[in-house]
């Protein structure tokens, strides 16, 4: 239920995406609710241009608290606040939301969307592969060197390389690579990824053409090939790889993965994996073509090693690459807001809230608090060096946090960092230079330079 409480005209936010005749403030469960949402679609277009923008105008005006509505008959409480965090760990929310509507679509048959015993079981089998370790027996940084310096190499004296699409690219061929899908097929999976991405939306509609027509269209052809390249592991009975390592992977009781299992959480590792590791490869230019001084520093530490890092151990060598890396990902985190459904009610701040109610933790919001992050706007890698203590969990928040931190976090943190490094040793002294100014920020369906941002390595 929300109520209206009164607001003074010169007092409405001007952003963009907003409804300019929204004009009052309502409450919903006695918090406020941010001004400005279209009927239907909500706060969601303000969100898609400018979600830092609109969290901080919530939290400006309404304090740690406040609903916003992200999409489609949808609510979220935002709690901005650094214990917000704790939600990571709670018992009062969980995450089974996200096996029901839309998203249910995408994240149903995966580790995200189970807590309790049903997620034990599925992290303690597929955390082996994915440990430094595990990524090491199956050979994986070399597999993703050999795409990384490929395409690193191809942007040498190009005057107009269209940033975000060379990196999708390159990161969809990385994922791609480590689980057996061949060259020739990428575009038809990229298609189809795309089209994934559209029962998100849940729009209502299901016709032919419509956004969850082609979504669930999209999930069908891709649950179809996973199963048909594990089919295919199977039969050659492969020993090493990223794919064995999952089909020989036992839970606390000593089972297999299902099917169900092994594919669900293939097709996401697959389209997490490419469109997150591929925004923040992208910023990371960006920020390097803005900054000569911190360029000049990742090439030489680049320059000075005789090859690109093969190992989760070998990162060590490459610290200000790593910097470059986690600052970036501070700026930019891909996925801008986590949430969570409280089980039952609880309290936030001392005050009520509701069971059922989807609380949202706001990454992209927390990660520029400047108690944390001193002057949290600018872009500084020099922040991350020389550290004695090991990251905190605020730190790496942007990865999750609790039982669901992200299972991927070392081979993205392998990926972006042997991306760094190839840039560094194989581009000119120039660096990289944007063919306009530094890209807005889009966050729909995760936080990424505009489309058009377009970059020259030509010296």
């Amino acid at each position: 239920m929300t109520t209206a409480l009164p607001a003074s005209f010169a007092d409405l936010p001007l952003l963009q995406g907003r409804n300019p005749l929204a004009r009052r403030i309502e409450t919903r469960h006695g918090f406020p609710i941010l001004p400005g949402r279209f009927p239907v679609v909500g706060h969601m277009p303000a969100i898609a241009v400018d979600e830092l923008g609109l969290l901080r105008e919530g939290q400006r005006r309404f304090g740690s608290l406040f609903f916003w509505a992200p999409g489609v008959d949808a609510w979220q409480l935002i709690y901005a606040s650094n214990e917000a965090f704790s939600l990571f760990k709670s018992k009062a929310v969980d995450s089974s939301y996200l096996t029901e509507g839309g998203v249910g679509h995408l994240f149903g048959q995966t580790l995200m969307a189970h807590d309790g015993a049903s997620h034990r079981r599925l992290r303690t089998a597929m955390n082996g592969p994915f440990s430094p370790k595990g990524l090491d027996a199956a050979e994986v940084g070399a597999i993703v060197a050999t795409s990384v310096e490929r395409k690193v190499r191809s942007w040498l004296g190009r005057r107009d390389v269209q940033l975000l699409r060379e990196t999708r690219e390159l990161a969809l061929e990385v994922m791609f690579k480590i689980t057996g899908v061949e060259d020739d097929e990428l575009p038809e999976w990229r298609h189809y990824y795309e089209d994934l991405m559209l029962v998100i939306l849940s729009l209502p509609f299901d016709v032919p053409g419509s956004p969850r027509r082609r979504g669930l269209r999209a999930r069908a052809w891709l649950d179809e090939r996973i199963g048909r390249i594990l089919a295919g592991v199977r039969a050659r009975g492969d020993a090493k790889g990223l794919l064995p390592a999952l089909l020989t992977a036992r839970d606390e009781q000593g089972e297999p993965l299902s099917e169900q299992d092994l594919v669900g959480n293939l097709r996401l590792l697959l389209l997490a994996g490419h469109e997150t590791s591929a925004s923040v490869m992208a910023w990371c230019v960006a920020h390097l073509a803005e900054s000569p001084a911190v360029w000049r520093a990742l090439r030489e530490e680049a320059s000075s090693a005789p090859d690109l890092p093969r190992s989760p151990a070998d990162l060590r060598r490459f610290p200000f690459a790593e910097a470059v890396f986690r600052e970036a990902l501070r700026l930019h985190p891909p996925v801008p807001h986590d949430a969570r459904r409280a089980v039952a009610d609880f309290e936030l701040d001392g005050r009520a809230v509701p069971a059922g109610t989807h609380v949202a933790i706001p990454l992209v919001l927390l990660s520029r608090d400047p108690e944390l992050y001193p002057d949290p706007d600018s872009y500084r890698p020099e922040r991350w060096l020389g550290r004695k203590e090991a990251l905190s969990p605020l730190e790496i928040a942007q990865f999750g946090g609790g039982a669901h931190f992200c299972l991927g976090y070392h081979l993205a943190w392998m990926e972006i960092v042997q991306f760094l490094v190839a840039l560094g040793r194989e581009l000119p002294a120039s660096g990289p230079r944007l063919q306009g100014g530094f890209p807005a920020s889009r966050y729909l369906p995760v936080l990424r330079p505009s489309g058009g941002t377009r970059v020259r390595f030509d010296g």
